[in-house]
Parts: structure tokens; sequence; C-alpha cells
């Protein structure tokens, strides 16, 4: 007779979002940040590590905003990159709401002043989703 744990064990799942916490995990990591940035940039040969900030917004105690990587390149640059694995019509909307974050982040962290009549520079924002799920259910466009 079949005890009902056994059928309990044959049927664990890997976590759902395993896909997502391995990417967010390597990526955390600068000199693989510096790997993806090449490969977005094959074109910069001079930035190095120490070059790149991790900006990536983390939520660890309360249900808040989070996003899977972003770092800046210099302070000229933010990359924003989002891991999904099942698609989703509103991640155009959450990448936006990362980058407002992240650009509020940046003007706190310099003492910026958005209310002064001088003009503030922010690093120029690059928005990508890594799509890994079913390729008939991706959109030929997304938008707003």
């Amino acid at each position: 007779m079949r005890d009902e744990r056994d059928d309990r064990n044959e049927r664990l799942e890997g976590k759902r979002n395993v896909k997502d916490s391995v990417f967010r995990d390597l990526f955390s990591m600068p000199e693989y940040q510096l790997k993806l940035y090449r490969a977005l940039h094959s074109e910069d040969t001079e930035t190095g590590a120490d070059d790149i900030t991790n900006v990536t917004i983390k939520n660890v105690l309360v249900n808040q905003m989070y996003n899977d990587l972003g770092f800046t390149v210099g302070g000229k640059v933010i990359v924003m990159v989002e891991a999904q694995a099942t698609w989703n019509v509103n991640i155009v909307i959450r990448e936006h709401l990362y980058m407002s974050e992240t650009w509020r982040n940046y003007i706190d962290r310099n003492g910026l002043d958005v209310y002064g009549s001088k003009k503030i520079e922010l690093p120029r924002p690059e928005l990508y989703v890594l799509y890994t799920g079913n390729r008939k259910d991706l959109p030929e466009y997304i938008s707003l």
C-alpha cells in the first residue's frame, strides 16, 4: 500500500519563479552585470566593473515594489532588465514604475533638487525584458 506522502513527494515541483530567482542572483554580481552590459553595448570597450553600480529595487520585509535588475553605468545610463517566464501585458507599465522609483532613489542619493531652477541631469534609461516563455504566447508588439 502506497503512503500518501510518497505521492506528494513524486509531485513536488520546482519553485514557480526559479528562473527569475536564478536571474536575480546571478546578475546581482557586478562581473555579470558588466557582461550583460557588454552584450548589449559591444561598442563600449572602455567600461569596467568599477563603472557599474547596482540600483536594483529590493523588497525584503514589506510588500512594496521591487524589480529584477537595475544598474547604472558611469552615472550616464540606467539599465533595467526584467526576466519573464510568463507574458504579462503590464510589463511596460511596471518597467516605467521601476524606472521612476530608480530615478527617485538616484535623485535622493545624489542630493539633487528637483524643485530648484537648475536643470538636473539623470542617467538615460534603457528598458529590457528577457522573455523565456513559450514563443507562441509572445505578442508581436508591446506598448502602453
